[in-house]
Order: C-alpha cells, then sequence, then structure tokens
C-alpha cells in the first residue's frame, strides 16, 4: 500500500492496482491548507470518496481534473447534487461495490459542536485487496467507531474546532484499533503530537506525515 497524504484530508491511496483518492483539496485552499499539487502527481483515480458538502473537501474542478473514464465518485447528497457529473449517493450505514472495491459510509459528525450535523457528512471503509482503509472525514469521537471491526489503516482529523482535537483523536484510535494511524485535518497541531500521545500504547502504529510526503507500508 502506497499512501500519499496531499494536506488537510486529502489522501492519495494505491493498494492492489487500484487508485483512492479521498477529499481532493480545491486549488483555492491548496496555499493556505496544503502544498500546491501537480495533478500529474496526484494521478488519476479509479474511486474518489468526498465524505461532505463543506468546500475545503471537495470541488467540481478537482474532481474533474483527477477523473477518467470509468471513475467512480461517491458522495453524501448535498455535495452530490452539485457535482454536476455522475456521482453514486450514499449515507451512514450503506455499502457499495465498485469491481473490487467495497465501500461502506458510517457516520460522522459533531457531539457538541454544530459544523457537522448527523446526518449531513459521513466517513468511509474501504476495503480492497484485503486491507480496509478507514478515513473519518470531518467528526468528533463518537460512539460509532467502537464497531468498525477490522481496520488496518486510519486517518483521523485532529485539529479541534470542526472535528476531535487530538486528545480525542488518541481516544478514536483506542476504540478502532487499526494497525497505522495517520494523523489528518490538523489545523494547528502537529501531526508529530498524536504520536507522542500514543507512544506506549502497545500493536498502534502512529505514522506522522508532512503535506505531499508519501508512505510505503510493506507490512500489512
Amino acid at each position: 500500500m502506497e499512501i500519499k497524504w496531499f494536506g488537510h484530508a486529502w489522501f492519495g491511496v494505491d493498494v492492489d492496482g487500484v487508485r483512492l483518492i479521498f477529499d481532493p483539496l480545491p486549488e483555492k485552499y491548496q496555499k493556505k491548507l496544503g502544498p500546491s499539487v501537480d495533478l500529474e502527481l496526484a494521478r488519476k483515480a479509479d474511486v474518489i470518496l468526498i465524505s461532505h458538502s463543506h468546500t475545503d473537501h471537495w470541488g467540481r474542478d478537482i474532481i474533474r481534473s483527477l477523473r477518467k473514464p470509468g471513475t467512480a465518485v461517491i458522495s453524501p447528497r448535498k455535495p452530490a447534487n452539485k457535482i454536476g457529473e455522475d456521482v453514486k449517493v450514499v449515507e451512514a450505514g450503506q455499502r457499495v461495490e465498485f469491481g473490487q472495491v467495497s465501500v461502506l459510509a458510517v457516520p460522522a459528525y459533531n457531539m457538541r459542536k454544530i459544523y457537522h450535523r448527523r446526518g449531513k457528512g459521513v466517513g468511509y471503509l474501504v476495503t480492497v485487496g484485503g486491507k480496509t482503509i478507514y478515513h473519518a472525514g470531518d467528526t468528533d469521537h463518537i460512539p460509532e467507531m467502537s464497531n468498525f471491526g477490522k481496520v488496518d489503516v486510519a486517518f483521523l482529523p485532529i485539529g479541534g474546532k470542526y472535528t476531535m482535537d487530538v486528545n480525542d483523536a488518541a481516544l478514536a484510535a483506542k476504540a478502532i484499533s487499526p494497525r497505522v494511524v495517520i494523523p489528518m485535518h490538523n489545523m494547528t497541531t502537529k501531526p508529530a503530537e498524536l504520536a507522542r500521545i500514543l507512544g506506549d500504547v502497545p500493536g498502534l502504529r502512529i505514522e506522522p506525515m508532512e503535506p505531499g510526503q508519501t508512505l510505503s507500508l510493506t507490512d500489512l
């Protein structure tokens, strides 16, 4: 598995010959929230997954740039009706299949904030090549995380304000118990802070990344 973090909540994941892209960051946000991206390096996707309607997680132009013939785009209803091209609409609890890729949309919401209401956005559990990747979207540490089952890699927000902060992300990581945790949506929090908090938890591997960095996982 090869993972590239483009900054904020945007990841590209290559596993078993499949290219997944999560929450691609529109150009207008790239200098503020992540590096400017050479789309040739980003490469075209087999599946693009959008977690919710906030425009720092999707944009028509960036989705169009990352599509190729046959690319599946998955999204909750609100952004789907603005993307303007064929999109598979999902809600939490719904599973969809695209060839060897199985996608389960899961809840993502704030517990005591108003930014992300229950039912408006989702996270994703994506299984391909026998590996399951969890992209949390914008969410707090929520009770449903304890029931996700086997997760190999989890992308967890740590920034606070709009999502869980780094301390709640640590609790979420313990609840999910993935093999690898990668911090995202970090705002002003350094990704290494999650590694510091969870450094003594047996069996939990934290991989802080820098925007633009590629991580190869050969031992999953």
